[in-house]
């Protein structure tokens, strides 16, 4: 595997059909478009001893924990070799990032074999009719380690809010209240919603929570608000604060009068590792009766304690820091490969 650079290779026939394969090109025309789009990303290439071109990944950085992969294609007389994972495989290791892609029902057993997580994902304009999905193969050493640098907490539409914090029994209507929320979403964001997951202890089964529904959202830039920010205020959901040194961090909630289930819609770029967390960590949990239990016992144990302190005036986040031991021991246990 090498770098290559497409303006070297525009007239190379593997290359164009490569690029065909990936992308399907309407016209001749069409596939100059892509080659012109295809000179501005980086492209790693697998090639046979002669060095013709028989597999690429063009690729961008879309910020410091991932990579967008935008075409990816193998020649079909090489399909099943493995060429397709070890361009992908090679960038995450190469460059210790996550790494992210969009897909369709054609493609998307492929990186499920691969161990990407899959979210569904908003339809893409080129291809206005097909499923699509969005893939995320992890770099777990990014998993089990935190950004260095200020989180720079800036309140926007309220500040920290105090209460008495309750844990709820599980009910079936957590699940409803989260498809109606996505729908709002999906509907207000159209493509630039790449994911949209209900995730926290409302999301898992059989599961006790504060009864507050957590989203994660992923878009292309969670530090472009203008591309998501006010499409999502017109329909009564508000940037709450913001966190930039935090994978971009963002979380926006319902405003009060707005009829929707209370919610944190948590807002970060596609690849981020904290999405990939939480992922990870509720999988774990629909699959492990154990640490299920577990977790039960910790988060009602949590609750009583800050009552006990805090009363009514108890911080969501002194919660949360007196459940981190347990959540830190599991993520050490399913993060570490």
């Amino acid at each position: 595997m090498h770098h290559i650079k497409i303006s070297d290779h525009r007239n190379d026939p593997a290359v164009r059909r490569l690029l065909v394969l990936a992308a399907e090109p309407a016209s001749e025309q069409a596939l100059e478009t892509l080659l012109d789009e295809c000179e501005g990303l980086e492209v790693l290439a697998s090639t046979t001893a002669s060095g013709d071109v028989t597999a690429l990944a063009a690729y961008r950085h879309s910020d410091s924990y991932a990579i967008c992969v935008e075409y990816l294609a193998v020649d079909p007389a090489l399909q099943g070799q493995g060429l397709g994972s070890a361009l992908l495989a090679g960038l995450r290791d190469t460059y210790q990032k996550n790494i992210w892609a969009t897909t369709d029902d054609d493609a998307v057993g492929f990186y499920r074999a691969l161990g990407c997580l899959v979210s569904p994902s908003a339809a893409d304009p080129r291809w206005p009719e097909a499923q699509r999905y969005l893939c995320t193969l992890p770099c777990y050493p990014l998993l089990t380690s935190q950004p260095e640098e200020d989180p720079g907490y800036e309140a926007v539409g309220g500040e920290l809010m105090r209460g008495l914090i309750a844990i709820a029994e599980p009910t079936e209507q957590w699940a409803k209240d989260f498809h109606r929320l996505r729908d709002q979403i999906a509907d207000a964001l159209g493509s630039t919603a790449l994911a949209i997951e209900h995730t926290g202890s409302t999301s898992v089964p059989g599961l006790p929570a504060k009864p507050i529904i957590d989203i994660i959202l992923l878009v292309p830039d969670a530090n472009q608000e203008a591309s998501y920010v006010p499409a999502l205020d017109s329909t009564g959901i508000i940037l709450w604060h913001r966190e930039p040194g935090w994978y971009g961090h963002r979380m926006l909630k319902p405003v009060a009068g707005s009829l929707l289930p209370e919610a944190n819609i948590h807002v970060f770029s596609a690849g981020s590792p904290e999405y990939l967390r939480h992922l990870i960590f509720r999988e774990h949990l629909k699959h492990n009766e154990t640490d299920r239990l577990a977790y039960a016992s910790v988060k009602r144990n949590a609750a009583r304690a800050l009552a006990a302190s805090d009363g009514e005036n108890g911080l969501v986040m002194d919660y949360n820091r007196i459940k981190e031991p347990f959540i830190l021991d599991v993520h050490q246990r399913i993060f570490t490969r």
